[in-house]
């Protein structure tokens, strides 16, 4: 499957997407889009402040979206209080790269546990050029191969796969809500 295709499958659930009232937390609002992508120029500028290629499989989908048209929201079930998030979801290359720097800290701080889990997935971590990190505590895990993009997701030293490619790890993102 494609980005672009796994795009519109996205938005299609989103239309159905319904606001629970009960639970804590950000939610998905109904209806919500995925935001148009950024260009060549800017995934370059970000490759640069990393300092590596980015895989192509998240290339494909800095072209095409970036984060969401509306904010997520959360409702206090105890008061009915709304609050709204406008950050945009997936990180925003080049510009928001100080932002992100503090998953980077932790998966330094916690390398062993995060190589033991790739390794357990089956990917040769001597071949690993670092870490991209995509949204809150979700980070790709950069290869020389630039086929490859396996995301991890970072909770200090608790770490999983939480997809064995970007296209795998946006259906556990947003699929499988």
């Amino acid at each position: 499957m494609k980005i672009v295709e796994l795009k519109y499958k996205i938005e299609k659930k989103f239309r159905k997407i319904k606001v629970c009232n009960d639970c804590w937390g950000f939610q998905i609002q109904p209806d919500t889009k995925l935001c148009n992508g950024i260009s060549r120029k800017e995934i370059e500028e970000a490759e640069s402040l990393y300092g590596f290629e980015f895989p192509w499989l998240y290339k494909e989908m800095l072209l095409t979206f970036t984060g969401f048209d509306k904010p997520e929201i959360s409702i206090d079930p105890e008061d009915g209080t709304t609050e709204y998030d406008y950050s945009s979801f997936f990180y925003h290359y080049p510009y928001e790269f100080e932002k992100s720097k503090w998953l980077i800290e932790i998966i330094n701080n916690n390398y062993e546990e995060a190589l033991f889990v790739i390794n357990e997935a089956g990917f040769d971590t001597s071949k690993i050029v670092g870490f991209v990190p995509i949204h809150n505590h979700r980070a790709l895990v950069v290869f020389k191969d630039k086929y490859l993009s396996p995301v991890i997701s970072v909770m200090g030293a608790d770490i999983i796969l939480f997809g064995d490619t970007i296209i795998n790890y946006l259906k556990n993102e947003f699929m499988n809500r």
